[in-house]
């Protein structure tokens, strides 16, 4: 059970961390604003955001494709039963990397790249795993639940034709005579 908002924003240790990320993040935007006026400036407007959508374009692809990879992972370590938290954390970390690299601004494009890099890659799998290990396990039981109640089981098939003779219609694909 998650804990009421309001006590948890009450605790001196939650309120640092929420506006210490929210200090990262306005001086993030405000790197952005700088390096894009400084491009901008030198390329021109024009060629700047061109720039910026192109990023934003080879990001889509090439980490769409990467996150596809991923999830595929997971579910396959999923159905064979086994649980590896460094695929979660790589999937977070790609994840990051693509929001970065989508959203306008070059200074999240360096921030992305470089997280998209193995070396970033496993820094952010290593901090991610040492704040979210326990979690991580909690939802590799719910996702497996998922999967294996996901797949109908004969005995649920068998019991859908017996209510529809019981109730003595046809299946609403039969032909109607």
């Amino acid at each position: 059970m998650l804990p009421n908002p309001l006590i948890y924003m009450t605790s001196r240790d939650q309120l640092f961390r929420f506006f210490s990320g929210l200090l990262l993040f306005g001086l993030l935007l405000l790197a952005d604003g700088w390096l894009l006026v400084r491009v901008a400036r030198r390329w021109g407007v024009y060629l700047a955001l061109a720039a910026e959508a192109g990023t934003a374009i080879i990001a889509a692809v090439i980490i769409g494709s990467s996150i596809h990879t991923h999830l595929e992972r997971i579910r396959r370590g999923s159905i064979a039963g086994t649980f590896v938290p460094y695929d979660y954390a790589r999937l977070a970390g790609t994840v990051t990397a693509a929001v970065l690299l989508l959203l306008p601004g070059f200074a999240g494009d360096i921030l992305g790249i470089l997280l998209y890099t193995p070396p970033g890659r496993y820094l952010f799998a290593w901090l991610f795993l040492l704040r979210f290990r326990i979690t991580l396990q909690e939802l590799y039981e719910y996702y497996t639940l998922e999967v294996y109640s996901a797949a109908p089981t004969t005995d649920s098939v068998d019991q859908e034709r017996n209510e529809q003779d019981e109730v003595g219609g046809q299946p609403e694909d039969a032909p109607q005579s």
